[in-house]
């Protein structure tokens, strides 16, 4: 998971002049990011994305209540504009429409590309702050299940719930 993390900081990483400072500044902010999402989250539970037999990326829950909450989902960049996110948003509205549930997210407003996507999925911009965007979708308000149709390709080796033992490894306790 913390190569998933970093690919999200390269370009800031690489304008750093000592690569080892930076190296280490990555962990910390790891680590910090993992507290924090399990201090909001305790019951989160975490997917690595697999693409065939390679990991692709990450995907944090929460199922709490009345909604889930996606808290992260990465793409390793070669794994980008592939619909893999695509595809995983339409099995997520999927159990969210069966458990009658409500999907939340927050995406950074620098994240342009994320948030096209999003709203190409039928999210709707709830609030925003100074950082952040927030979007919920509505089962109700959202795509028909036809559109959703044709977004989900069943493939159940799409997520692989995370080994607890692969956190310790990393670096984590999340």
């Amino acid at each position: 998971m913390y190569d998933v993390f970093c690919t999200t900081w390269e370009s800031e990483v690489a304008a750093l002049p000592n690569q080892n400072l930076a190296q280490h500044v990555l962990r910390i902010q790891h680590i910090a990011q993992e507290r924090r999402f399990a201090g909001r989250f305790p019951d989160h539970q975490r997917y690595v994305v697999m693409e065939g037999d390679q990991p692709a990326g990450r995907l944090y829950v929460d199922e709490t209540g009345p909604v889930l909450q996606v808290i992260d989902l990465t793409l390793m960049p070669k794994f980008r504009d592939r619909g893999i996110g695509t595809r995983i948003f339409g099995d997520l509205f999927a159990h969210a429409e069966h458990h009658g549930l409500n999907v939340r997210l927050r995406v950074e407003r620098r994240n342009e590309r994320a948030t096209m996507l999003y709203t190409a999925l039928g999210f709707e911009l709830v609030s925003m702050d100074d950082l952040d965007n927030f979007f919920e979708w509505v089962p109700s308000t959202a795509l028909t299940k036809e559109d959703q149709a044709g977004l989900v390709k069943e493939d159940p080796s799409l997520l692989t719930k995370e080994d607890a033992a692969a956190r310790v490894h990393d670096g984590s306790r999340a």
